[in-house]
C-alpha cells in the first residue's frame, strides 16, 4: 500500500510539474511570437513601423511603443489598439495585467556625451 501512495505522489508530481512547464512555454512563445507580429500589425494599421520592446514577467507584460510625433498626434487610440489585438490574438497573454507606453521618437536614450576632459585622462 505504501509502494501505491508513493507511485501516485510521483505521478501526481510530475502532472503538476508538466502543467506549469507547458502554461510556462505558452506565455514565453507568445510573447516571442508577438513581438515579432505586433510591429507589423501596427505598420498595416499605421503606416509607420514602430520601435517596439515587450517583456513579461511574472504577472504583467510590458509593451512598449516608439511612433513619431505625427502618428501619435493624429491616432489616439493606440493603446486601445494594443491591447484590443493582444486580446483577440494572444489570449494566454491577456491573462496578465497590460502596461502600455506610447512614446515618441525623440524619447530615445542616447549615449550620455563625455567631456574632453574625460577623454584625455
Amino acid at each position: 500500500m505504501k509502494k501505491f501512495f508513493k507511485s501516485l505522489l510521483w505521478i501526481g508530481g510530475a502532472a503538476v510539474a508538466a502543467h506549469f512547464g507547458i502554461k510556462a512555454y505558452k506565455r514565453v512563445s507568445g510573447t516571442a511570437k508577438l513581438s515579432q507580429s505586433l510591429p507589423e500589425f501596427l505598420s498595416n494599421v499605421y503606416g509607420e513601423l514602430p520601435l517596439l520592446n515587450v517583456n513579461a514577467s511574472l504577472g504583467q507584460l510590458n509593451i512598449s511603443a516608439r511612433f513619431s510625433e505625427e502618428i501619435i498626434e493624429k491616432h489616439d487610440d493606440i493603446e486601445n489598439t494594443i491591447r484590443e489585438y493582444v486580446a483577440d490574438f494572444y489570449p494566454e497573454l491577456a491573462k496578465f495585467a497590460i502596461n502600455v507606453d506610447i512614446l515618441t521618437l525623440d524619447d530615445v536614450d542616447e549615449e550620455p556625451e563625455m567631456d574632453e576632459e574625460e577623454d584625455e585622462e
